[in-house]
């Protein structure tokens, strides 16, 4: 659906046809496209490979501390390769804690990275790289382009679109304004956004759900 036929459904559905309307176009587009962002994170529906700007991190030698892209939600696997090599190391991703009990020198310790420390916005070496390389991820991701145009589509799944409108009205029902306030309304809009993708993860959540594993994919027997 485009994101003309995404505003014209949620005022079918919420009885806004008026040619003075309740909530604007602009509204109803900021809506829409923090629905998509929320869909994305609480159900990972974008995953990303190929993307260089999202996907590869250029490595310096003693430099320990990289910002990510920040529409990464979660890293599923990760390598190293250094300049000039074709074979790569695979990259596990841990926390402080679980650092500091395998390898506790690892602060000091100059090698090929092969551990590596997720931040909020940063991803931390897990020893001081001993060589300039490049750290290529996969990850789960947000949209890179908020709808704008009327033409414009959700990147997310078609089969999921319909059900954006649901947060979108959430969030129209939710607003103190006399007119249109209905927190009943609100919460079953959520609560139908919610059943399809998902509760969204606290950081504590995400943070658990991301250390300590390998991110590449084992051999099945």
């Amino acid at each position: 659906m485009t994101l003309e036929q995404l505003i014209a459904q949620f005022r079918v559905d919420s009885d806004d046809q008026s040619s003075d309307p309740l909530s604007t176009d602009e509204q109803v587009t900021a809506w829409l496209n923090e629905a998509e962002e929320e869909a994305a994170i609480r159900a990972h529906l974008i995953h990303e490979s190929d993307d260089a700007s999202v996907c590869e991190i250029s490595i310096a030698a003693g430099t320990t501390i990289y910002p990510i892209h920040e529409s990464i939600v979660d890293i599923t696997r990760a390598d190293f390769t250094p300049d000039g090599a074709t074979v790569s190391t695979p990259v596990t991703l841990v926390d402080r804690i679980e650092q500091d009990r395998t390898r506790p020198d690892w602060r000091t310790t100059t090698e090929v990275p092969r551990e590596a420390i997720l931040m909020d916005t940063k991803l931390r070496i897990g020893s001081i790289p001993s060589v300039d390389g490049t750290l290529k991820i996969e990850c789960y991701r947000t949209p890179l382009n908020p709808m704008a145009s009327d033409s414009d589509t959700p990147e997310i799944n078609r089969a999921h679109h319909r059900h954006l409108v649901k947060w979108a009205l959430h969030k129209c029902y939710a607003r103190p304004d006399a007119e249109i306030h209905d927190p009943a309304r609100s919460e079953k809009e959520l609560a139908e956004f919610t059943r399809v993708f998902g509760i969204r993860p606290d950081a504590d959540l995400r943070r658990s759900f991301q250390e300590n594993r390998p991110l590449y994919n084992k051999a099945i027997a």
